[in-house]
């Protein structure tokens, strides 16, 4: 494995910051949802569900709880899911997890729950809680754990899984084990004092199992029901028809899902705490009566209700602005920083009111002056005052709102000098405010500040840029802060299979205009950048410079981290690049993440140079093969059912392209033709449910569930004379040195003799597991079927991943 560069994490962009914020702005909702909203003004109650990973959570249990039960209800996922795989792009690690990060969001905003997360890194399948923890960090897991229930201050924690080991992910137990210890460790003082200056202790009443289903044997009143398959009138449909809409927002992971209908129980076993055989909440006070002087708030909200109707809800505004001003009156509470926001939300549905601050481009560097539009509407209610905004310079005096005439200005935001990118999400510690929060802080917020009957209120909107997609039509995404200078690489991983210098490519972009600074190169020992420093000049934001260097190896095989430095006239500091994350479910993401590249020279030789590949999703490894001198063309099912296949020295089939690409079950007979006539076929892992046909190659075998996690594991040579091991490259222990995550996953399993299991490896424990690379003869061809992860190995530049790779490419003419 090649080093990275020296940043631990990128900072991770995204427009969010409270979970209140974000760049897609709330809809005014229906009047149905207006009142469901009124409901929950008047309930008190939180439940914390917790699980390892994002889609674990029980969409149809948060949804019938937040939606149906009216209680706050939150979501802790342990991580953001980057050790997964992909099915919408090609993103993987932390840009996957900026993906899934959205997902869940969208998935909160169809069910109604909030989201949080702990630091903890989504390292890939692990088959043992003892391992999780391990990598994890046992304290400060349970430390973030233990930070989320004291803020969130749940009264019922449920957990996904069991804390009983055995028969699932090991980062699956290892969450149900954390929240166990936390329900307790939240509580006494004396675990993790440090955040005492900013939360306080707190005990749930229980913590339940969100049981698959009840277990033989325990007496029927150990266990609590719900029934998301409730159908409520106001939704037109049932929780567990809202859960699959929610369900349906995990597109990366394939969990597009199927409204159900009619009863759906679920069972919650105890864990500890308080028993609750008839309900979850039993014992729980959902009223204002836990608030000291609430009774007041509450009354007030029971008017606001009886005054709303759903053709005019301006009606009960004057009765929720009365509820503000009373819960303003009240000391400090918990539950007051709680129903705060979600009562101005509601005066704010009430009213029709509509605020918005947009800008035109995406991002500004420190010292700049950006126009924003500040934009305001009172689409109902009369009489409400602007009373100023918040942002930058400038002063707005007060004037009343016309009904359904905007009001609009343009303010000069300016860039602090000293701004800097937002941290990333995932890395505050507790104590930090920012610890357990889904997304950064947005870069700048503008408050409208108003009034009605007296009665002041604000409304807090994020600094975004709206724009117009020609396909999807609005789009909106944060306005970020950007250094002067991006420099991005065209090849951040540089495999060089011999000595010959190859051209690095570097495209520097203007965060500010103008702006001129100097780009430096700094390789590993023993490797030269020709040149190594630029002189670059751009005159507007947005501009880029195409710059060229000739990287030059050295002598014997080796690798490291070439870093980059920008100096625009404070010094050199290291250079960042910037990747957009952008699908059409989710908001734009913006990564900053270290310049730099992963370069490595190899001993390295090639056999067959012209390959055909039909593409899987999240899928990188053609871009990576063409620098090596590889010839790589992306085939369609047209070109696979009609082409010349022969002018091919071997044809991959991309991770999981058996169960994404429905013509090769038809196509699949054409590919094997082409085996038997001389060619190679390279079929990388696929999953084994949802196969478009079980007859993958010319000779039975089953795709199975077997993996190896332990990206160490020892590796046994079944066939060490075998072609694949043989050459060109003489594939030794050596090669198996250096490799990320997992060693591979999905190995064959059942298969026919006349394959040959070419490895075999296991975790430490188990089995060896000999299906991971299985080679088999036909006609006067070569079929292969590996499970080995070479689209993790081969990005992050493991070169005993090439040198194999290569091998299997090489087959044909092979004996």
């Amino acid at each position: 494995m090649l080093p990275r560069p020296s940043v631990s994490r990128p900072c991770l962009l995204a427009l969010a910051g409270t979970l209140g914020l974000n760049a897609q702005p709330a809809p005014l909702p229906d009047g149905a949802a207006l009142q469901g909203m009124l409901d929950r003004l008047r309930v008190l109650g939180t439940v914390l569900y917790v699980a390892a990973h994002p889609d674990d959570e029980n969409t149809q249990v948060l949804a019938a709880l937040a939606r149906g039960r009216k209680v706050r209800t939150a979501y802790l996922s342990m991580t953001r899911g980057g050790g997964g795989q992909n099915l919408i792009g090609t993103e993987l690690g932390e840009a996957l997890a900026a993906v899934r990060t959205q997902e869940l969001l969208a998935a909160r905003r169809v069910d109604g729950a909030e989201q949080w997360f702990t630091r903890a890194v989504d390292f890939g399948f692990s088959k043992t809680p003892a391992e999780t923890l391990r990598v994890w960090g046992h304290d400060a897991a349970l430390a973030d754990v233990v930070w989320v229930i004291r803020r969130v201050r749940p009264d019922v924690i449920l957990t996904r899984f069991t804390p009983e080991p055995g028969g699932t992910h090991g980062h699956h137990t290892a969450s149900a084990i954390l929240a166990l210890e936390a329900f307790r460790a939240a509580a006494d003082p004396a675990a993790f004092p440090e955040q005492l200056a900013y939360v306080r202790p707190w005990q749930a009443r229980r913590i339940l199992w969100n049981s698959f289903r009840p277990r033989e044997g325990q007496p029927d009143g150990t266990f609590t029901r719900l029934d998301p398959g409730a159908y409520d009138p106001l939704l037109g449909r049932s929780y567990a028809e809202l859960a699959a809409e929610s369900r349906s927002q995990h597109r990366s992971q394939g969990f597009g899902a199927l409204p159900v209908r009619g009863a759906r129980p679920e069972t919650f076993e105890p864990l500890d705490g308080q028993k609750a055989p008839g309900d979850l909440l039993e014992g729980v006070d959902l009223t204002w009566n836990r608030v000291p002087g609430g009774g007041e708030v509450d009354a007030l909200l029971a008017k606001a209700r009886e005054a709303f109707r759903p053709e005019d809800p301006s009606g009960a505004l004057p009765w929720l602005l009365r509820a503000r001003a009373a819960l303003d009156r009240l000391p400090p509470d918990p539950w007051k920083a709680v129903k705060g926001p979600e009562l101005t939300e509601a005066i704010r549905c009430a009213a029709g009111l509509w605020a918005e601050a947009t800008v035109e481009r995406p991002s500004a560097a420190p010292g700049e002056t950006v126009p924003v539009t500040l934009t305001v509407l009172s689409r109902l209610a009369p009489g409400i005052v602007l009373e100023g905004i918040d942002l930058g310079g400038g002063a707005t005096a007060p004037r009343t709102l016309e009904v359904n005439q905007p009001f609009s200005e343009t303010r000069r935001l300016a860039v602090p000098a000293d701004a800097a990118p937002a941290p990333a999400p995932g890395a505050a510690a507790p104590p930090s405010p920012l610890a357990g929060l889904p997304e950064a802080p947005p870069a700048f917020t503008a408050v409208f500040r108003l009034s009605s009957g007296g009665v002041p209120f604000s409304l807090a909107v994020p600094v975004v840029r709206r724009h117009r997609d020609p396909v999807l039509g609005e789009r909106r995404e944060p306005f970020l802060v950007v250094p002067p200078l991006l420099v991005n690489l065209a090849e951040p991983v540089q495999i060089l299979a011999d000595g010959t210098p190859r051209v690095l490519r570097l495209d520097v972009i203007a965060g500010r205009g103008p702006v001129a600074g100097t780009v430096r190169l700094a390789p590993p020992p023993g490797w030269t950048a020709e040149p190594a420093a630029f002189q670059v000049r751009l005159d507007r934001a947005g501009d880029e410079a195409r710059l060229e260097t000739r990287l030059t190896p050295p002598p014997a095989p080796g690798g490291g981290a070439l870093a980059v430095t920008v100096d625009t006239g404070a010094g050199p500091v290291p250079a960042l690049s910037r990747r957009l994350v952008d699908h059409p479910h989710i908001p734009v993401q913006t990564l900053l993440t270290p310049a730099g590249a992963r370069v490595a020279r190899l001993d390295l030789k090639k056999g067959g140079t012209r390959i055909g590949y039909v593409m899987g999703p999240g899928d990188e490894i053609p871009a990576l093969l063409r620098p090596l001198g590889y010839r790589v063309d992306l085939l369609s099912d047209e070109e696979l059912a009609t082409a010349d296949l022969a002018v091919y020295d071997a044809i991959v089939v991309g991770i999981r392209a058996f169960n994404t690409r429905p013509r090769l079950a038809q196509l699949r007979t054409r590919l094997l033709d082409y085996v038997a006539a001389g060619g190679t076929e390279v079929v990388l892992y696929a999953t084994d449910q949802g196969l478009v046909t079980p007859a993958l190659g010319p000779y039975p075998f089953t795709v199975g569930r077997g993996r190896v996690t332990e990206e160490d594991a020892p590796v046994t040579f079944l066939a060490p004379d075998h072609p694949v091991l043989a050459g060109p490259n003489r594939i030794g222990p050596a090669d198996f040195q250096g490799w990320v995550q997992e060693r591979g996953l999905y190995f064959a399993q059942d298969w026919d003799p006349r394959y040959t299991a070419v490895l075999a490896c296991s975790d430490t424990g188990e089995k060896p597991l000999a299906g991971g690379l299985l080679a088999a003869p036909w006609g006067r061809g070569h079929f292969v079927y590996t499970g080995i992860s070479f689209f993790r190995q081969l990005p992050e530049g493991v070169g005993g991943a090439y040198r194999l790779f290569a091998n299997l490419l090489a087959l044909k003419g092979a004996r």
